[in-house]
């Protein structure tokens, strides 16, 4: 008598009872076509993955040639400002140029950090 997997066995009691048969195990092979479609969704999966995460980059601030300044110990944000805004402008939309070409979160400065900053 050959046995199925989940084949049903009558026992001396009479109930049923399920036995699987043991080592026989049923390998799963993809058609052609099923083999066409997987390999269609990886693409597309793929292609999708690649394609939604891509951005331009923007900035606000329009591009400008920049030079770089060492700070020197004592100088605070305000007088570096000063020296170099032009005669009539506002120091504080220099600072605030600095703060937003330098990424700075503070007008604190450190001796010996390099700031970016526009030519004039």
């Amino acid at each position: 008598m050959t046995m199925q997997i989940g084949e049903f066995l009558p026992s001396s009691d009479g109930v049923h009872t399920c036995k699987a048969v043991r080592g026989s195990r049923t390998r799963m092979r993809l058609t052609r076509r099923g083999k066409i479609v997987t390999g269609l969704l990886a693409a597309t999966l793929c292609f999708a993955g690649l394609t939604v995460g891509v951005k331009q980059a923007e900035s606000s601030i329009p591009p400008q040639q920049v030079t770089s300044y060492t700070v020197r110990p004592g100088e605070t944000m305000w007088q570096y400002a000063s020296d170099i805004t032009p005669s009539g402008g506002d120091v504080n939309e220099t600072i605030d140029k600095l703060m937003k070409l330098n990424n700075l979160h503070s007008t604190s400065l450190q001796a010996g950090e390099r700031l970016i900053v526009p030519q004039q």
